[in-house]
């Protein structure tokens, strides 16, 4: 259950392939919405777009709680390698923050209230300045799939390149796979 240096816990993984599912679903609906207009994937997705919002920042919050609580048992890195990973997690989790909130606030301050799974939350009010804070929205969308490209290429090189077992703890393998072979 908890992250060790060999794996990354149950609950990580869960929460991390959780988050990695639901904000796939979304930038996937709204950028093939955009180059298809009538494509059913977008047409089932898009009414659940603050739903699925709403539940990565619900999700995203118990994610942070629960990794600030396994940082000790994290493998350590050093040197410039574990800077970058610490930058490139704290915008990624900064994002996976924002975003749902700038879209809650647009489509608050737009006065159409936030519904979520058909219940209202918040009715909807005429708030400029969340509107306003709402634009970001879509700015915070292209940063984070620039982050999720480099999050995979890091993982990508982690995995063949420094073969140090960073993807095979994320997948919950045993072990490491450093490639033992001489050479």
């Amino acid at each position: 259950m908890k992250d060790s240096p060999r794996r990354y816990g149950s609950v990580t993984r869960a929460l991390h392939w959780l988050i990695a599912l639901l904000v796939i679903a979304q930038l996937a609906s709204v950028f093939l919405g955009f180059i298809w207009k009538n494509n059913v994937f977008s047409q089932l997705i898009l009414p659940w777009h603050t739903t699925i919002g709403v539940s990565v920042l619900t999700v995203m919050a118990i994610r942070t709680l629960w990794a600030l609580s396994q940082l000790s048992r994290r493998p350590a890195h050093e040197g410039k390698l574990q800077r970058l990973a610490i930058a490139g997690h704290v915008a990624m989790y900064a994002l996976l923050i924002l975003m749902p909130l700038s879209g809650a606030l647009m489509t608050w301050g737009m006065g159409y209230g936030v519904h979520v799974f058909g219940t209202a939350w918040f009715e909807g009010a005429d708030a400029p300045w969340a509107a306003g804070f709402g634009k970001l929205h879509g700015t915070f969308a292209w940063l984070l799939t620039f982050m999720i490209v480099g999050h995979v290429c890091m993982a990508m090189f982690h995995h063949f390149r420094l073969r140090d077992g960073t993807l095979h703890r994320m997948l919950g393998r045993r072990g490491d796979d450093r490639d033992t072979r001489s050479g």
